[in-house]
């Protein structure tokens, strides 16, 4: 998975280094000074943050929580951990793109968000440092500042902690029973 994810970000910073050594064809003078100093639009996601979130927040960060109560075993088990670990420190920079979720603009230009979705990175880089180190503890301690993030933004933007329709089931482990929200 991680030679996937790694083989990946190599093409993409390929394909713009490339892009950026093209002859670059002349652009016609802007008309007017606000035009010369527009920045260019920021991106959007094609779906909703709440999606994101699903798909991958939940993918990413369930097995790094469940990795402190049921460590891992061998190296397979450690670097899918640093897989996921890598997913939850991108995904708290994409989720600062606005997608297009009803509240997904509004979200992005709050402060807040923008401090839960920094700290989730962190953690995962926490996340990640701890699965290199194979250190259990550590795992640990990044799992409890992930859920503080998590558990932090969710209550002032999503208290009912609803995921619209969107289902994910993760495998707790033996006698694990999570909290009602």
């Amino acid at each position: 998975m991680i030679r996937t994810l790694a083989t990946g970000l190599a093409f993409a910073a390929s394909v713009l280094a490339l892009s950026a050594c093209e002859k670059q064809e002349a652009a016609a003078p802007p008309e007017s000074a606000a035009e010369a100093a527009a920045p260019a639009p920021a991106p959007v996601l094609p779906v909703s943050i709440n999606a994101s979130m699903v798909a991958m927040v939940s993918e990413a960060a369930d097995p790094i929580w469940l990795d402190a109560y049921d460590p891992p075993k061998n190296p397979k088990e450690w670097r899918e951990l640093e897989y996921h670990a890598y997913q939850m420190a991108v995904t708290g920079k994409l989720i600062q793109l606005a997608g297009t979720g009803p509240s997904d603009a509004g979200w992005v230009k709050d402060p807040q968000w923008i401090g839960f979705a920094d700290e989730m990175s962190a953690a995962g880089m926490d996340a990640l440092a701890a699965a290199k180190a194979r250190n259990v503890v550590a795992v640990d301690k990044a799992g409890d500042r992930l859920v503080e993030a998590c558990e932090g933004c969710h209550k002032i933007f999503k208290p009912s902690l609803t995921s619209m329709g969107i289902y994910h089931a993760p495998s707790f482990p033996p006698g694990y029973t999570p909290k009602e929200p």
